[in-house]
């Protein structure tokens, strides 16, 4: 009877995940959501039946998907179940919402190297060099526009674009982490949304307040900084790592900064319009990242909650 209601129900999922791949595929806009949530029927299937069950799941939706005859189905289909499977599990061994999110990302970052490693082998195509070459088209034809305008010191700013656009393909490990991380958040939110519904239990997301990365990074920022004070040659091995450890380890110190200032506004009770406004006005403001960078830096290495909370208490 146990075995008869886990196919009945596996057999659900599949309808509904079959729904959602179509409406990714053929439907324009909704199809955006849809594509975050074709891990839904896989994180559900798997919370409630074990990872075992989900890897069954994997396999039929993976068939499904090759008849329905198109390879793009196919290549949504393995990321999203096998995502779908590692969140259902830790989701059954109440796994925290950052470990959850984490796993995700780390899903979905080696499907991401994956299909690009098989586009290069199998289809010879290069997403990199074709993103680029359509930014390329896109700079040229605002040149030509801007000139037949009058605009002066056209040609200079696009050989600046020219030259930032030379970077992409050396900043390509960021830009597939931070794809993957998106994706995963993303789905992650849709995912909890509905199986809440569902009433299977979920931890809730910690605040972002009490973000707190490890000290260990610090050491790892100072040896990239060292190493891109050593300027390594454009091209190398070498001078990709630096790059790329660099814009990663600024991100998150950055947004330990943000942390930061959402835990300080919380501990004085002061409106969350503020960090709000500071986040918004961040964007905007290039010296103001580099300000809530620094505060980031400053708050791992020298713990600077523990210290306003001590004189917090002390009053």
């Amino acid at each position: 009877m146990k075995e008869t209601k886990h196919i009945t129900e596996g057999a659900a999922l599949l309808g509904i995940y079959i729904l959602l791949l179509l409406m990714t595929l053929f439907v324009p806009f909704i199809g955006l959501i849809t594509f975050l949530a074709l891990v839904v029927p896989f994180v559900v299937y798997t919370a409630r039946n074990g990872w075992k069950s989900g890897i069954w799941l994997i396999v039929v939706a993976g068939v499904l998907s090759v008849l329905i005859g198109s390879p793009v189905a196919l290549a949504l289909s393995i990321p999203a179940s096998t995502a779908g499977v590692v969140m259902g599990h830790l989701i059954q061994k109440n796994g925290n919402r950052y470990a959850i999110l984490g796993a995700a990302t780390g899903v979905f970052l080696l499907n991401y190297i994956l299909a690009y490693v098989v586009a290069i082998v199998l289809f010879n195509i290069d997403f990199i060099e074709v993103m680029q070459e359509m930014i390329r088209e896109s700079i040229q034809a605002s040149e030509a526009i801007a000139t037949s305008l009058g605009q002066e010191n056209a040609k200079e700013a696009v050989a600046v674009l020219e030259e930032s656009l030379g970077y992409t393909s050396y900043l390509l490990p960021t830009m597939l982490v931070l794809t993957s991380f998106v994706h995963a958040y993303f789905s992650q939110l849709i995912t909890f949304f509905i199986i809440k519904r569902l009433k299977v239990k979920v931890s809730p997301f910690p605040p972002f307040r009490e973000l707190m990365l490890p000290k260990s990074l610090l050491w790892y920022y100072l040896i990239v900084l060292i190493l891109s004070i050593m300027a390594p040659e454009e091209g190398t091995t070498l001078f990709m790592v630096v790059l790329n450890l660099s814009f990663i380890l600024m991100l998150l110190m950055t947004v330990q900064g943000f942390s930061f200032i959402f835990y300080f506004c919380y501990i004085k009770k002061i409106s969350k319009a503020i960090p709000i406004t500071l986040v918004i006005l961040s964007f905007l403001i290039t010296p103001l990242v580099y300000i809530i960078r620094m505060i980031g830096i400053i708050d791992i290495g020298f713990q600077l909650r523990d210290r306003i909370q001590g004189k917090n208490q002390g009053k």
